[in-house]
């Protein structure tokens, strides 16, 4: 855009070109630089998605690579099946020990021992 200023503005010293006709070029010159700028802006929008489109693609055939086989399924369900059972005897401990601590506690009296000594 600059080359053309300024070619236009030699043209102005050099022909002796009217201020209307080098506003008319100037006019010109910005239309041809807006409708390049909004062509390249639609030509990226484009590229952009056409790449997610691809990337879309690409995450799907790698989902279907990595479908589980019978025997991984089998051992996701036996893990998801032990976390359940440790989790049921976490709970089942933990209510014992609640249990435990609301029960009173009886302390026992020590008894003592009476020690005879021999006398002389």
């Amino acid at each position: 855009m600059n080359r053309y200023w300024i070619l236009s503005i030699g043209l102005v010293f050099a022909v002796g070109v009217s201020a209307a006709e080098l506003e008319q070029v100037g006019r010109d010159v910005s239309d041809k630089a807006a409708k390049q700028v909004k062509q390249t802006e639609r030509l990226q929008l484009l590229k952009a998605k056409q790449a997610a489109e691809q990337t879309q693609a690409r995450e799907q055939d790698v989902l279907k690579r990595q479908s589980a086989s019978p025997w991984q399924a089998q051992q996701q369900q036996k893990a998801h099946q032990q976390f359940d059972e440790r989790k049921q005897r976490e709970a089942q401990y933990l209510q014992e020990a609640k249990e435990a601590a609301n029960k009173p506690q009886k302390m026992e009296k020590p008894q003592m021992k009476v020690i005879k000594r021999k006398t002389e």
